[in-house]
């Protein structure tokens, strides 16, 4: 139930110092290209996934950047930021298999696609793309947690929803009394994240629209994690791709021709991430 997730997540370390403090200067108008890159290089480990996914050719940059303050002139303070983040939470749940019928591998393929197709999606629809990635990226976290704090359980409501084929969402709620995305907004505020990110985590399978603003960050996670198990459904036959209101698909306002363009960047993207990150 809640209570029992809310104190394993409380028990789940912290995000990095690093990653923490590189959020918060980004807050700060005109957060400095130095301040910036002496956070990140204070945690060797975690500067070295850093400029191997920055050095991936997806990014434009194979063998260019070996600082990370070359990472940031050539990519920008926010995708490195983005990166860094991937580098810091794919390491954190790096030795985790306790759960045989969670596939992780399948996992983070499948949360680095949704985050490069939501940072597409995000610069169609003028919306902040690295913000997007990491709303991506994250997007099913929370189903990472519960496959690392209730193995058992969580692998009986993946088996159970594939022998019956049920939405996966319905499952866990019998099963476990909560949900991926009540779990992965528990991790989201133990870890500091921004109100808004945990809300996307929180709602990206039931969207609620904005009534007077444009697309929300939790409707246009929705639409990348549709696109995402959609190019996906190949490798993982079972795999089912999650429905998308029609006034979600039309709020975020992307045609047919940049979502083919988005997808097509995305394919090489993702491979040389997984690879970069030894994901």
């Amino acid at each position: 139930g809640i209570d029992d997730l809310s104190r394993r997540v409380g028990a789940l370390p912290s995000l990095p110092q690093a990653v923490r403090e590189v959020a918060a200067l980004l807050q700060q108008e005109g957060a400095s290209v130095s301040a910036v890159a002496e956070c990140i290089e204070r945690d060797q480990a975690l500067t070295v996934r850093t400029l191997r996914a920055a050095n991936t050719a997806f990014y434009g940059a194979p063998g260019r950047v070996a600082t990370i303050r070359t990472a940031i002139a050539v990519l920008g303070l926010r995708t490195v930021a983005a990166l860094l983040t991937t580098a810091a939470v794919s390491a954190q749940f790096a030795d985790s298999d306790r759960c045989a019928e969670f596939h992780f591998k399948d996992f983070w393929r499948n949360a680095l696609t949704a985050a490069l197709v939501a940072r597409g999606l995000a610069h169609s629809a003028g919306m902040d793309g690295e913000v997007a990635f990491t709303a991506g990226l994250l997007h099913d976290i929370g189903a990472l947690v519960l496959a690392t704090q209730f193995p058992a359980e969580y692998g009986l409501a993946l088996r159970f929803a594939c022998e019956h084929d049920l939405p996966v969402l319905h499952v866990e709620r019998a099963v476990l009394g909560v949900d991926h995305c009540v779990a992965g907004e528990a991790l989201a505020r133990h870890w500091r994240l921004p109100p808004a990110l945990a809300q996307a985590l929180a709602l990206h399978h039931e969207p609620a629209p904005d009534p007077v603003g444009g697309p929300t960050l939790a409707e246009l996670v929705n639409v990348a994690d549709a696109l995402a198990h959609g190019i996906q459904a190949q490798a993982a036959p079972r795999d089912v791709v999650p429905p998308v209101a029609v006034v979600t698909w039309e709020r975020v306002g992307v045609g047919l021709p940049t979502c083919v363009e988005i997808l097509r960047s995305t394919a090489c993207g993702v491979d040389a991430l997984c690879e970069a990150l030894s994901l």
